[in-house]
């Protein structure tokens, strides 16, 4: 009876604590954050529940902001087990080879003690028997061992702890996202471009086709050529010629305009953007892919390889961006390593100012440091750059478009699990400042968001609880199409912004016929209106 009891407890003990240990844990970290530090109460816990105003602005938004401290704190503790199973597994193995043991009266102790008795309670030895630690050079070789497993068993259990917290934020963060309803609209003629935007380029060098299509080719439509670095860049070129033809004020760019950030995809780049027109400005905002991709073939857990696209980033913007932004473009120093993911953040909200008191600010979505190959899609905006965006707002009035990659509200309709890790994490406080500055004045503050990332071309718009409206566009992908059900049609396009003397904005999708395609092509241009 004895041994039976002690084999559950020795059995039992370990999943115990690790069970204990991931319902006190999150517990305890959970209830810290929502009551901003101060010891924890009832009625704390009480105010965060799924869908609440609480959980989705206070709860959620405190969760974002210690992202980075969780993820380093991960790091050190894996590094940390990780130093400590070497030195545990090499000492012991010393020990053992230069026969150091312990003293006698600690070898005596042992045998006489509960822990003689374990390898036989657990069946390890015949019943009765014992174990004897004898000189003490081979305890010493075991302990270490001992130590070494249980110092891998942590890493791995940080790993997998962090990595589920990191899934379940993100999930959590989608049941508090805004929700976009598709704007009919009606095709009021007139209205003066604003600007045409390109977004999701995908470009790639040395003749490989997108990082996607590689990876899924039966994503591509039969019939269509492959699209290899030669097929997007042509696109490219097209399209850029039918937008210089209509000379637009501003040329941009949404985001994922490289397929994996390299230095020779940029310059694919910008020698097809060659053709934009001098009087047309430029203006830029991050992808992912761009600058956060994360590839399972070449994971970056510590950063290192992002800091370098972002670097290549901003030198990228030296040369193709054209206009009077504010802030003016700075470029670190080379040497100032440490300040390249900093620099960046400093760059955004990019403001430039139209013709007719048309506002526009381009946003950097990539605040979010993803360290993990699935999660390098996830957008963030940051509290700073939306209270800078905010501060922006209240100092004037007037139309203003914004600017970025990630999508920042789901679609009506049912879930999809995929559009999880496709908007951003602030994406419904950026709704509610833009909500806040239309209702303020609704018939001269219309406020358009346009962006891409899901190459998916939607319409519609966003109404806030007190009744401020946000129009949105989200645009394929402007070299590989518009997907559905996780299929392209491979019709490259470009987007018309327009803004009526009513004050209606107007976005025109311009369709091109692929040039070795036979895929049947939309109507020559789609509209969608919003007041």
């Amino acid at each position: 009876m004895r041994r039976a009891a002690l084999r559950i407890l020795y059995l039992a003990l370990l999943p115990v604590l690790v069970l204990s240990a991931l319902l006190v844990a999150p517990a305890v970290v959970v209830s810290r954050i929502a009551s901003r530090g101060r010891v924890w109460r009832p009625e704390t816990w009480k105010k965060i529940s799924y869908g609440s105003r609480y959980f989705r602005s206070s709860f959620r938004g405190r969760l974002g902001e210690v992202v980075d401290v969780i993820d380093v704190v991960r790091d050190r503790l894996i590094l940390l087990f990780l130093v400590l199973a070497a030195i545990c597994l090499a000492g012991g193995l010393i020990a053992h080879l230069l026969e150091i043991g312990v003293p006698s009266w600690v070898t005596a102790w042992l045998d006489g003690s509960i822990l003689s008795s374990i390898g036989s309670d657990l069946a390890w030895f015949p019943a009765g028997g014992s174990v004897s630690f004898g000189g003490g050079a081979a305890f010493v070789l075991a302990g270490c061992i001992a130590l070494a497993l249980l110092a891998l068993g942590l890493s791995l259990y940080a790993w997998l702890a962090f990595a589920l917290g990191e899934a379940t934020r993100v999930i959590l963060r989608y049941g508090g996202a805004a929700t976009l309803f598709p704007d009919p609209g009606d095709a009021i003629p007139g209205g003066r471009l604003v600007l045409c935007q390109l977004s999701d380029l995908h470009l790639t060098a040395g003749g490989r086709e997108p990082y996607e299509i590689e990876e899924g080719s039966a994503a591509w439509p039969e019939g269509v050529a492959r699209p290899d670095t030669a097929e997007l860049t042509g696109r490219l070129r097209r399209l850029v010629a039918e937008i210089a033809a209509m000379k637009p004020p501003l040329v941009a760019l949404t985001g994922d305009m490289t397929d994996l950030g390299e230095e020779a995809q940029w310059a694919e780049l910008e020698a097809a953007l060659s053709g934009i027109p001098a009087s047309s400005q430029v203006l830029m905002v991050p992808g992912n892919h761009d600058i956060a991709i994360n590839v399972g073939t070449s994971p970056d857990p510590y950063l290192k390889k992002r800091a370098e696209r972002e670097q290549r980033f901003i030198e990228v913007l030296t040369r193709v961006e054209r206009g009077r932004f504010q802030p003016p473009l700075h470029i670190p120093a080379r040497k100032r390593a440490r300040r390249r993911l900093r620099a960046i953040a400093g760059l955004y909200p990019r403001r430039l100012d139209l013709e007719g008191g048309i506002r526009i600010f381009g946003l950097n979505s990539n605040r979010y440091r993803s360290r993990f190959v699935g999660s390098n899609a996830i957008g963030q905006i940051g509290g700073g750059q939306l209270r800078r965006l905010a501060r922006a707002l209240r100092r004037g009035s007037g139309p203003v478009i914004v600017l970025l990659h990630h999508h920042v509200a789901r679609l009506a309709g049912p879930i999809s699990l995929n559009d999880t890790f496709m908007i951003a994490m602030d994406g419904p406080r950026l709704l509610e400042i833009l909500a806040a500055y239309q209702q303020k004045n609704p018939k001269k503050n219309s406020a358009l968001v346009l962006h891409g990332h899901k190459h998916l071309a939607f319409f519609g718009h966003y109404r806030s609880k007190s009744g401020g409206r946000v129009s949105v566009y989200a645009h394929p992908s402007s070299t590989l199409g518009h997907e559905t059900d996780g299929h392209l049609d491979g019709v490259a396009r470009f987007a018309a912004v327009r803004l009526t003397d009513e004050g209606i904005w107007r976005v025109e999708t311009h369709p091109l016929r692929p040039a070795r395609a036979a895929v049947e092509a939309p109507p020559a241009a789609a509209e969608a209106t919003v007041s």
